[in-house]
């Protein structure tokens, strides 16, 4: 038996029930119609006999034939076509009157058998509907009506069959329309329904899988699509059996995998311990190393400068200068490496504290002078005048990067210049980002060499051959450079020189780190500036200018000889020359000339040597400075004229002191002293104590306006103190200010959490002392008590290990002070060092934390700041929990240190120094 196929099947199930629906409804709506027609007639006809009964029944009881016959031939014009006659009987049903005389007009009749006719009746034939009304005869409403007769009206019945056929043909067409559209969307909808299920069979067929191929023709394609789907879902079976089978396998070898990844994890975590291990020893190489290096070097750097000091001849002396810029270069590389030993570790501290960038810039260009003016090289450093200048950063990192960068730049660099460019961007309210480049006209860099040279992987050639060195100077940089949130690129050609730059962030301090200059002397002086190198011309004359000078610029000889020949008066001339030896008669000429037009002039010469100054100095000069200039000597020699003149003859008074009573806690007798100095020229009343527990008790009987209060104290500490006073005393209001050499991350807002009112870090200075007294005592205006006396100008010996300026000016400007400072230092370093050394032996972490704070309290207002920087690492790395045992490289190298500042400080020189007032040290 033949199925019929699926999309044969639905085209039936739609075309089907639409056909029967369409024939059902048909006949519906085609009898509804014939009754509607076969009402309208009767209605029709009912509307036409009873008026016309009514209207004949005078006539007919009057015997006026004529208008019986007017009324029914009216009726009939007015009703055809639709009336076929009309015709009235009398009671014995014969025919009286008719509008249309036919042969079947009796048929109109009623038959006579049938009863009297009261109402109005109808009779329906086949091509007939006749329609009989009786005509009533009224007499009186006391008697009932006579019947006169009826009236009969014969309709035609053609326009009721030609409404039906007209209704069932309208019913064909609409089954007709009904079977094409049905047909139409059952064939869509089967193409829709039956195409996928083929394409399907299709794809079932054409599968690489092995499908039943034992299906009928003759079955649909349902079934054969349900037998593909079964033959499909047990190939989909075997597949996964297969799969699980293939899975299993993948665990079992990735079971093993992580077996031999376990066993290599081992032999990793193995090998890393070993290289840490490795590399502490290689630390530990290193340090011991340097240690052995710098004691005998220390030994040759000392004994070369006493014998400096001795009667030599010429070749004796440049024998010996030879061996001491060797000596120091060796001793240079030997802390590199031990530099680039901590940075590999990540034991390389920063200390940020408030500089002035400018000082600091000036100071590190200072110290690349004597290098650019062997090779006759320009050395500039511009510094955009939107700058800031008082910043918060590690003062002493960022010297060592610039040093590195530009000391590198000018060692390969034969002719032309290096120029320093500093620039800054405001990152928010508070923090700055600082760009600096080194720029020189050397040999350049290759792509190549650019890509390695900070990694340090090859060695920089010149074109000579030359190498460059070790290579530590850059990778170190590059390391502190990333320390200090920044970053370090080049940009360079070969035999184009190159530019190395490096950025960092730093934070603005709020107020002014650098003591103020006479500016106010120079406003509106008339300068004329001659200089012929392009950078330096462009460093001064923006730093001239930005003083408020009325500036003449001249880079030439010929727009020097312009501007004398104006015969225009000057306050003061600054003159730049390159020196050498023949050209000493030319620079001399040049002072006088300009001398003769201009009140004061000042000599910018590219040469470190007192000497040749002093005797550029003698053609007429008032001052010599070196080139690149330091700011801030430039304005002191520039100011100097003027500030004589503007001294008031008045004699002095007496600095007011503020009527304050301060008590100031540490258990450290140099930091007391000297804190107790500056104070004393600050307020009236400075009381000490040396411990937590005397300062509370002298809190409980005196009130006080301020308390500066050391942390790390025996007896008890500077947080229990500031608990109690503040608890229990008469200064329970008052404000305590924490005091520690010392500061860790986050250490300033755990004080100030605990009642604190401020954090300072030593060293204080004077100039710290008195912010803070006049931050938290605003009632009282405190004025900076200055010496009566100049700052005594000693002669102080040379030492890698003693910072004079800086000593005075923790000092507050004192030689005295400082001199007292560094004479308590030597006296209790020894046994200092002795208690470190003891506790390190032992093993006692905290004894040694204690000396090491002990000591690093000591170093801060003592001018020792390789001292300072090893003590400050030493505390650090053991308030982190560091192990003994990785400190060993830090113990060594202060040992080198302590050793090298007693041996300094043990000299003929220093002992004479501080044993002697400084006034008779300044005029021995």
């Amino acid at each position: 038996m033949t199925t019929l196929a699926l999309h044969h099947r639905i085209l039936l199930m739609i075309v089907a029930p639409t056909v029967l629906i369409s024939l059902l409804l048909g006949s519906y709506f085609t009898q509804v119609r014939t009754q509607d027609v076969q009402h309208f007639l009767e209605q029709q006809a009912s509307n036409i006999a009873e008026p016309l009964a009514l209207a004949s029944s005078d006539a007919l009881a009057q015997g006026n034939d004529a208008l019986l016959r007017q009324l029914l031939d009216v009726s009939h014009r007015k009703n055809s076509p639709l009336v076929k006659s009309l015709a009235i009987f009398d009671p014995q049903h014969q025919l009286l009157f008719t509008s249309n005389y036919h042969p079947q007009i009796q048929g109109l009749s009623r038959s006579s058998t049938q009863p009297a006719m009261q109402f109005t009746e109808l009779e329906s034939l086949d091509q007939w509907l006749i329609i009989r009304s009786p005509i009533w005869q009224e007499t009186g409403y006391s008697s009932q009506p006579q019947l006169l007769g009826y009236l009969a009206v014969q309709l035609q019945r053609d326009s009721l069959r030609l409404a039906r056929n007209a209704s069932l043909l309208a019913s064909l067409l609409a089954v007709f329309a009904a079977l094409l559209l049905s047909t139409l969307l059952g064939w869509l909808t089967s193409r829709r329904i039956s195409l996928p299920i083929e394409q399907l069979l299709q794809r079932l067929q054409q599968a690489p899988m092995r499908l039943p191929t034992s299906v009928e023709p003759s079955r649909n394609e349902l079934e054969q699509l349900s037998a593909g789907i079964d033959g499909l879902l047990r190939c989909c079976q075997e597949l996964q059996e297969d799969m699980q089978q293939q899975v299993e396998q993948a665990t079992a070898d990735l079971q093993q995998s992580m077996e031999q990844l376990e066993v290599q994890s081992i032999e990793l975590e193995l090998s890393r311990r070993k290289a840490l291990e490795e590399n502490r020893q290689k630390t530990e190489f290193l340090a011991k190393m340097s240690h052995e290096l710098r004691t005998p070097l220390n030994g040759v750097l000392g004994f070369t400068r006493q014998l400096l000091k001795t009667q030599l001849s010429a070749s004796q002396f440049d024998y010996l200068q030879t061996i001491q810029k060797s000596a120091n270069s060796l001793l240079v590389l030997v802390n590199d490496v031990l530099d680039f030993a901590r940075l590999e570790e990540g034991r390389m501290p920063l200390n940020p504290q408030p500089v002035s960038l400018r000082e600091l810039l000036d100071d590190a260009t200072e110290l690349l002078a004597a290098q650019a003016f062997e090779k006759q090289l320009e050395l500039a450093l511009i510094v955009d005048p939107s700058c800031p200048d008082d910043l918060v950063l590690d003062a002493t990192r960022l010297t060592q990067v610039l040093v590195n960068i530009a000391g590198n730049a000018i060692k390969f660099t034969e002719r032309g210049s290096v120029v320093i460019r500093v620039r800054a961007s405001i990152l928010s309210e508070q923090q700055l980002g600082l760009h600096i480049s080194v720029q020189d006209t050397g040999i350049g860099l290759t792509e190549e060499q650019q890509q390695q040279v900070l990694r340090g992987s090859n060695q920089q050639k010149t074109s000579s051959g030359k190498g460059s060195g070790a290579g530590l100077g850059l990778m170190i940089s590059q390391k502190l450079v990333l320390a200090m949130a920044g970053h370090i690129g080049v940009e360079s050609q070969p035999g184009k020189g190159a530019t190395f730059w490096f950025t960092l962030e730093c934070k603005r301090h709020p107020t002014t780190v650098a003591e103020p200059l006479p500016l106010e002397l120079l406003d509106g002086k008339r300068l004329l500036y001659f200089e012929p190198q392009q950078y330096s011309r462009e460093a001064c004359s923006n730093l001239l200018l930005s003083w408020g000078l009325d500036v003449t610029l001249c880079a030439t000889q010929a727009q020097l000889r312009q501007a004398l020949a104006h015969q225009q008066h000057y306050d003061l001339a600054l003159l730049g020359r390159t020196l050498s030896l023949h050209q000493l008669q030319q620079i001399q000429e040049l002072a006088q000339r300009v001398r003769a037009q201009a009140d004061h002039c000042v000599l910018l010469v590219n040469t470190l040597s007192p000497h040749l100054r002093e005797a550029i100095q003698l053609s007429g000069a008032d001052a010599c400075l070196s080139k690149p200039v330091h700011h801030r000597k430039l304005a002191m020699v520039l100011a100097q004229p003027y500030a004589h003149h503007e001294q008031q003859p008045a004699i002095a008074l007496k600095p007011t002191k503020a009527n304050l009573k301060v008590l100031v806690v540490d258990d450290n007798e140099a930091n007391l002293k000297l804190i107790h100095t500056l104070l004393a020229e600050l307020v009236l009343h400075v009381d000490t104590a040396v411990h937590g527990a005397e300062a509370w008790q002298k809190a409980t009987l005196h009130l006080y306006d301020i308390i500066f209060m050391d942390i790390n104290m025996p007896v008890m500490d500077g947080v229990e103190a500031c608990q109690k006073i503040q608890q229990s005393s008469l200064n329970e209001q008052t404000p305590i200010i924490a005091v520690t050499a010392h500061a860790i991350a986050g250490e300033r807002e755990r004080l100030l959490g605990l009642g604190f009112a401020d954090f300072l870090s030593k060293p204080l200075d004077e100039h710290m002392l008195q912010l803070t007294l006049q931050e938290h005592v605003p009632q009282t205006k405190v004025l900076a008590a200055g010496s009566s006396n100049a700052r005594q100008e000693l002669v102080i010996p040379h030492s890698h290990y003693i910072d004079w300026s800086l000593s005075l000016q923790r000092a507050g400007g004192k030689a005295e002070l400082a001199l007292e400072m560094l004479q308590m230092l030597c006296s209790s370093l020894p046994e200092s060092f002795q208690h470190i050394q003891q506790s390190w032996q032992a093993g006692d972490a905290e004894q040694l934390l204690h000396h090491v704070h002990k000591l690093h309290g000591a170093t801060c207002y003592s001018g020792v700041p390789q001292l300072k920087q090893l003590t400050e690492q030493l505390e650090t790395q053991l308030k982190r929990g560091q192990p003994l045992s990785q400190l060993e490289p830090e113990m060594l190298e202060l040992t080198d240190v302590v050793e090298g500042l007693l041996q300094d400080l043990s000299g003929a020189e220093w002992q004479q120094l501080v044993s002697t007032p400084p006034a008779a040290a300044q005029s021995s």
